[in-house]
């Protein structure tokens, strides 16, 4: 079956959900951003130390709760995680014919424990990005860069610009889903305009790609100047600290809920 490059491309353009917003009425939409921030990160050092299936398992089991309590739509949450399958696949596949241990008979250099070692890194990855991916769903990009500003602010005792760090954040988080999104127009207005982006050979599609990143490039730039030209409009000046417009604090149920999950993912840490 041929695959079109082109295609492709465009295709996982629209499934990759990493740096999307959607907005949704549930427990995990209200949840304090520096929560579930602090939390994304605890489950993140959690994933990568589980080791026995029972943990794995109880893993995928409670990000999946995560998911249906979030009220995000677990098949929106597996496009976004299909664009990654080449990675989980290739890191995989490395653990298998470079780990050493006990060959398989039927497949040269491959070693049981390569399997097993293959099969618990790929699902480490899977839950790392499921987990940063429901962040991202779940919290607003303004919310999100506030928590990680919050965080950072130790580090304006010494001298660091801790808003101009948030600010580049925001800015790169908000350009990751409109960098997608005008890549899928400017393919389909390519092909309305009848230019062929799928015959020939390796070269001719590699060639194809020139009329599809010569008109996104300039629409980066252009989007940059203008951000540019709004930020100079609102009277932004670097050095200058800033006010926000909207300020949260840290309820009651938010520290339960803290507690919960840390303690769970604490456990299946030790498991």
């Amino acid at each position: 079956m041929q695959v079109y490059a082109i295609d492709f491309v465009q295709d996982e353009c629209l499934k990759i959900t990493l740096g999307q917003y959607i907005p949704r009425e549930s427990p995990v939409h209200a949840l304090d951003s520096r929560v579930k921030l602090f939390v994304m990160g605890l489950g993140i050092a959690a994933a990568f130390q589980l080791d026995t299936p029972v943990g794995m398992i109880s893993f995928a089991l409670m990000c999946l709760s995560i998911t249906l309590i979030s009220r995000i739509p677990l098949a929106r949450m597996i496009s976004g995680l299909s664009p990654f399958i080449w990675l989980f696949a290739f890191t995989a596949l490395l653990h298998v014919f470079m780990t050493p241990g006990k060959e398989i008979s039927w497949l040269p250099y491959a070693t049981i424990e390569g399997v097993e070692s293959g099969l618990k890194v790929g699902s480490q990855l899977i839950f790392a990005i499921w987990l940063s991916t429901l962040m991202t769903l779940t919290t607003s990009p303004l919310d999100m860069v506030w928590a990680m500003e919050w965080y950072m602010k130790p580090l304006g005792f010494v001298g660091v610009r801790v808003d101009e760090i948030a600010l580049l954040i925001m800015l790169a988080i908000r350009f990751i889903p409109l960098l997608f999104e005008e890549t899928d127009r400017i393919i389909k207005a390519q092909k309305a305009r009848g230019v062929d982006l799928e015959s020939g050979g390796i070269i001719s599609r590699v060639k194809a790609l020139v009329p599809i990143l010569v008109p996104l490039l300039h629409g980066v730039f252009r989007r940059a100047d203008d951000l540019a030209v709004a930020l100079t409009l609102r009277g932004y000046k670097p050095g200058i600290k800033r006010g926000h417009l909207k300020t949260s604090h840290i309820k009651t149920s938010d520290c339960l809920i803290f507690l919960v999950i840390s303690s769970v993912m604490s456990g299946l840490m030790f498991l």
